[in-house]
């Protein structure tokens, strides 16, 4: 029998006093690889745990599937803060703790006295991780962040992604959430093998605004002055013709795209039966093609040639003449993918009720580690009672301190 693996992380212990998604996700996958995630609730409980009222999910108690996505896993509690019994226990689960993380504002963690200098000089091991929306230094440091403002509005890509006039895309929700997850991720990692060595936490942080610039950080360069400066989205003059995207006949699109445009103009021009072009000095080169405004013709052509197959069809011939391309699929199609599937990438959780929900899983696999399989999480409160009879509270005290409402 092979013998059972174990998970990476086993050992950390993680207090979690953070909502929504992107820190939460963060300790998410902590909590896939073996770490003990013990999440800290205000009495009302995450905002997540509601976002399938506008998301049209189910979201109750044990049949919560947008919520799970952040918290499978995670030990469940929820501690008033501003009561002395509930502060006082939440500084003795900090003792055993290996990371606290959170989004909470930094003024109010400093109110409450859970600023990185006092929890650092009352636990110098711990590692305090925190998550913004803009940054914790500067004129916005205590501006509220969304994924749709400081991720998406103020690092450029809703101005600059699209045709010129159109309506802004609205991307889905918590996509820039979900990418600065990972980024808050590796940070805290970093930070606890630099624990391991030297014994010393430290201050992690990251936020929305800083992902969304790092993300799109080809562009930030690219779009400077000193480079051009504004660029905008022309559908007729990509950056390069065969690097581009074109409607099928039946309505879908696809994606095509060459490795270097001077050695594959040859075939690429013989693949759309245009081999002319091959030998016209107005398409020598990419910079050639725009100083020409040659690109125009060419899409224009490409356009045309597109719109004679399918993009079933056009997926078989390119794919048979080892061409990258792509069909653009939609995100409903994502839960029936077979190569999601097959690599684990979406897995079958069943929730209360019988209730079947293919769901994204951790982006990462180590073969020779465990991971937490995906379970329901609970309702709000779930796991008090064995959370504080581990930080040695009797059940008296755990009664009168829900009595107070210092705990629930």
């Amino acid at each position: 029998m092979e013998q059972m693996k174990k998970m990476p992380l086993e050992g950390i212990r993680v207090v979690e006093l953070a909502t929504v998604v992107a820190a939460p996700t963060a300790s998410r996958v902590l909590c896939a690889f073996g770490a003990e995630v013990i999440k800290v609730e205000t009495k009302i409980g995450d905002e997540m745990r509601r976002a399938g009222e506008f998301e049209m999910v189910v979201c109750e108690d044990d049949k919560n599937p947008l919520f799970t996505i952040q918290n499978s896993g995670k030990r469940l509690t929820s501690i008033d803060l501003k009561k002395p019994d509930g502060k006082a226990a939440f500084l003795r689960l900090l003792e055993t703790a290996d990371v606290f993380l959170t989004n909470v504002r930094l003024p109010s963690l400093g109110r409450l006295g859970l600023d990185y200098e006092t929890l650092h000089k009352a636990y110098p091991g711990l590692v305090y991780a925190h998550f913004s929306g803009f940054g914790p230094k500067g004129p916005d440091a205590a501006k509220p962040g969304f994924d749709s403002t400081a991720f998406w509005l103020r690092s450029g890509p809703m101005a600059d992604w699209q045709v010129p006039g159109s309506f802004p895309f609205t991307p889905t929700y918590a996509f820039g959430d979900m990418a600065t997850s990972s980024a808050f991720l590796s940070g805290i990692l970093m930070a606890i093998i630099g624990k391991k060595s030297t014994g010393m936490g430290t201050f992690v942080s990251t936020s929305l605004f800083a992902s969304g610039i790092w993300c799109n950080a080809i562009g930030v360069v690219s779009h400077q002055p000193q480079f051009g400066g504004e660029r905008p989205n022309d559908p007729l003059r990509p950056a390069d013709p065969f690097c581009h995207f074109y409607e099928c006949s039946d309505g879908k699109w696809i994606g095509v795209f060459d490795n270097e445009y001077r050695r594959e103009l040859p075939k690429f021009a013989n693949f759309f039966g245009m081999p002319e072009i091959a030998d016209d000095p107005r398409a020598a080169s990419l910079e050639a093609l725009h100083e020409t405004d040659f690109v125009v013709e060419i899409v224009t052509r490409l356009n045309a040639v597109f719109k004679t197959k399918t993009v079933a069809e056009w997926e078989a011939f390119l794919s048979e003449n080892n061409v990258s391309c792509e069909r653009m699929r939609t995100i409903r199609d994502v839960s029936t993918d077979e190569q999601a599937i097959a690599n684990g990438y979406v897995q079958k959780v069943t929730f209360k009720d019988d209730l079947e929900v293919m769901m994204p899983c951790p982006p990462m696999q180590l073969t020779e580690y465990a991971m937490r399989p995906y379970t329901s999480a609970g309702r709000l409160g779930a796991d008090t009672d064995s959370i504080f009879h581990d930080l040695g509270y009797t059940d008296p005290e755990i009664a009168a301190m829900k009595a107070s409402g210092a705990i629930q």
